[in-house]
């Protein structure tokens, strides 16, 4: 024990803490110096293999890789080649069917080809613009009316008719649609389909209850070879030509900005009149011209015919057409494309036809007779179609998710 005044001894060796790094230190990096742009440039593609087939080696241009021009050079031919044998199929079948079939069957296609464009109006209105018309029937019967007395009283050439219906069907479509775009959708619904029901009674005003006879005839030209007595292949052609004719100017028509701003019209009415787009009077041309092309079928139907008639045109017609464009126009069954007019033309028109033909298919009473009726076709119609329609959308649903 050491005294309190002795002083204290050191230790033998002081208590140093010594940190040993588990790894031995590494100078700092110098920074690698910037690369180069062309050392960022792609590999060079290899080399370009040896091709026998001179088709295939206009594929490979210099640097071996195909490119669009070279793609599209290969693939462009064949919608052509499509679209010029289609319509050679059309074109033979015109030629031939009417020279092959009957008198009274021809004279039922020359009509199925006129309602075509009735379908084509309501198509345009229905599914390009998103709104709906139960009248069709009626803007058909005023197209004829306007059509058959332009000729006998006015003496427009027989030819030149179907430019009346037009002319008449443009108008009273303007003139149902200045009050009804301006009010819901509904609303232009409700008043063509008040027209429907008005029209024959307006027309049997007009004309009377007898039919009002075309004062002219559609007689072939000596250069057609056709024969006096075969004027129903002559008159179907005639049809066919309008008809051809108004198709080609609605898709010209429909595939530039005017169709487009339909379209924008009927999904984004605020957007497109953001944009400049007068969306009440594009939707009041649009009507007009619907209007137009049901009255042009109206007087390209008196070409067979030669008579006018109000029990031509009653209500059940423009319910008829309203519910085989809803059905054929749907995406899942006929494309909701122009190509849907064909069908929805046949069915109009040949099926009461086949039922005529079978008298005992629908004069049977009871749950039968109603199960054979046309209008039972017609609801079981809109019933695939409308199940169609939601199995597709299901379908597209459970892609999405």
């Amino acid at each position: 024990m050491t005294a309190p005044d002795e002083p204290l001894a050191p230790d033998p060796e002081p208590l140093v803490f010594r940190l040993e790094p588990t790894e031995p230190l590494q100078p700092p990096a110098t920074p690698e110096p910037p690369v180069a742009p062309e050392a960022l440039a792609p590999p060079e593609p290899p080399a370009a293999p040896v091709l026998d087939d001179a088709a295939d080696a206009e594929v490979v241009t210099g640097d071996a890789s195909p490119t669009l021009a070279s793609k599209q050079k290969r693939t462009a031919p064949w919608p052509a080649l499509l679209t010029a044998v289609s319509l050679m199929v059309i074109a033979a079948l015109v030629v031939v069917v009417p020279l092959q079939a009957s008198s009274t069957f021809v004279t039922d296609v020359t009509q199925l080809t006129a309602f075509c464009l009735v379908f084509a109006g309501l198509w345009l209105l229905t599914h390009r613009m998103g709104l709906l018309s139960v009248g069709h029937g009626a803007l058909t019967g005023v197209g004829a009316y306007a059509a058959l007395h332009a000729v006998n009283d006015f003496g427009l050439p027989p030819m030149l008719m179907p430019l009346a219906g037009f002319a008449a069907g443009c108008a009273v479509g303007a003139l149902l649609g200045v009050p009804a775009l301006r009010l819901p959708k509904a609303y232009l619904a409700l008043l063509t389909l008040s027209a429907a029901v008005a029209f024959p009674i307006v027309l049997r005003q007009l004309d009377g209850p007898l039919p009002v006879t075309l004062d002219s005839e559609f007689i072939p030209p000596t250069w057609t070879g056709i024969a006096s007595n075969d004027e129903h292949i002559w008159e179907f052609w005639v049809v066919v030509a309008w008809v051809a004719v108004a198709f080609w100017m609605l898709h010209r028509l429909l595939t530039g900005p005017i169709g487009r701003a339909l379209v924008a019209t009927r999904d984004e009415p605020t957007a497109a009149a953001a944009f400049g787009v007068s969306v009440y009077r594009l939707r009041l041309a649009g009507v007009s011209l619907s209007s137009g092309l049901a009255g042009l079928a109206g007087g390209l139907m008196l070409v067979p015919v030669n008579f006018n008639d109000q029990s031509l045109y009653p209500e059940e017609l423009s319910i008829k057409l309203f519910a085989l464009t809803i059905a054929f126009g749907s995406t899942a069954i006929g494309g909701s494309r122009l190509i849907m007019t064909v069908p929805a033309a046949a069915v109009l028109v040949l099926l009461p036809v086949w039922l005529v033909d079978r008298p005992g298919w629908v004069t049977q009473g009871g749950w039968i007779g109603f199960l054979k009726s046309e209008f039972f076709l017609y609801a079981v119609l809109l019933l695939v179609a409308a199940y169609a329609r939601s199995r597709r959308s299901q379908a597209v649903r459970v892609y999405d998710a």
